[in-house]
C-alpha cells in the first residue's frame, strides 16, 4: 500500500516521472514492480507529497542550467606576474620573442599554451610579421607622389624595372614575428638585424617593354675587395669628370656614384 512507502521514495517516484520523463513502465523497472502497481504508486505519491514539492519542481524546471565555475587562472588578468609579463614584452630587447620565452623571462612557470593565452587575453597582443622598409616621412610619401604622377606621363618603353633579393647562407631561417598590442604602429616595434650570415650573394633581374633581361648574381665583397673596389672608381671618377667639362653639346653627361655603385 502507499502509506507504507516512505516520503523520500514518492519524491523520488515523481522526480523520475517529471524530471527525467520515465514513463511508468521503465519506473517499474527500477523498482522491480508491475506497472500497472507503478500507475497506481505515481497517482499515490502525487497525492501524499506537499504542494511544496511540486512548487520547487515548476522552479528547477524554468532555471537555467548551471555549469561548474572554470578553475581559477594561477596568475589572473591585473595580477603582478601578468603585469610583468606585459611589461617585459613592450621592452625593445624582448622584440622577436614569443610568447613562451617572454613567460620564462617573467618567471611565470606556466605551460607554452596558457603563456599564449595570457598575451592575448590579458592583454591584447597579436602577432605581426615586422618591418622591413624605413618609414617614409610626409616629404618621401609626396616626392613618391609626383614621380608617379610624372611617370605616367611618360612612354612605358623608356622604364627599365628591377629588382633583387638578398640571399643569406647560415643565417637564421625567416624572421619572427613581433607580439605587439593590437592597433599598435608596427614601427615602433622594429627588430634590430644582428645576424652573422656566413656567405651572401644577391640575385637581380630587369625587365623592359618587350624586352627581359638576364639574372644577375652578385656576392658580397669582403673588406679588402670593398676598398679595392672602391679606389678603382676614385680612379675612374676624375676621368669621368674631365669628359663632362670637355665634351660636345651633343653627347651626354656621365656620372659615376662614388658610394660603391655600379650604376652609370
Amino acid at each position: 500500500p502507499s502509506n507504507s512507502i516512505p516520503q523520500e521514495l514518492h519524491i523520488a517516484i515523481l522526480t523520475l516521472h517529471s524530471i527525467a520523463h520515465m514513463q511508468w513502465n521503465e519506473i517499474s523497472t527500477h523498482l522491480k514492480d508491475h506497472p500497472e502497481s507503478a500507475h497506481q504508486m505515481i497517482q499515490c505519491s502525487k497525492a501524499c507529497v506537499a504542494d511544496d514539492f511540486f512548487a520547487l519542481l515548476h522552479d528547477v524546471g524554468h532555471d537555467e542550467p548551471v555549469y561548474p565555475p572554470s578553475p581559477s587562472q594561477k596568475y589572473p588578468k591585473g595580477s603582478e606576474e601578468s603585469e610583468r609579463l606585459k611589461d617585459i614584452a613592450l621592452k625593445p630587447e624582448s622584440f622577436g620573442k614569443n610568447p613562451v620565452q617572454l613567460a620564462h623571462l617573467a618567471s611565470m612557470d606556466i605551460a607554452p599554451s596558457t603563456a599564449y593565452k595570457y598575451i592575448h587575453q590579458h592583454h591584447n597582443f597579436a602577432p605581426y610579421r615586422p618591418c622591413c622598409k624605413l618609414k617614409l616621412s610626409q616629404n618621401d610619401i609626396l616626392s613618391h607622389i609626383q614621380f608617379a604622377q610624372w611617370a605616367l606621363t611618360q612612354p612605358q618603353a623608356s622604364f627599365v624595372f628591377t629588382d633583387e633579393t638578398w640571399i643569406e647562407i647560415g643565417s637564421p631561417r625567416g624572421k619572427p614575428n613581433v607580439w605587439t598590442p593590437v592597433g599598435s604602429d608596427p614601427y615602433d616595434f622594429v627588430i634590430p638585424t644582428n645576424s652573422r650570415p656566413q656567405f651572401t650573394l644577391m640575385l637581380s633581374g630587369h625587365f623592359t617593354h618587350g624586352y627581359q633581361g638576364e639574372l644577375y648574381i652578385w656576392v658580397r665583397k669582403n673588406g679588402s675587395e670593398r676598398k679595392e673596389h672602391h679606389s678603382l672608381l676614385e680612379s675612374i671618377n676624375p676621368k669621368i669628370h674631365n669628359y663632362n667639362q670637355n665634351r660636345l653639346l651633343n653627347e651626354e653627361v656621365r656620372e659615376r656614384s662614388k658610394g660603391g655603385g655600379m650604376d652609370w
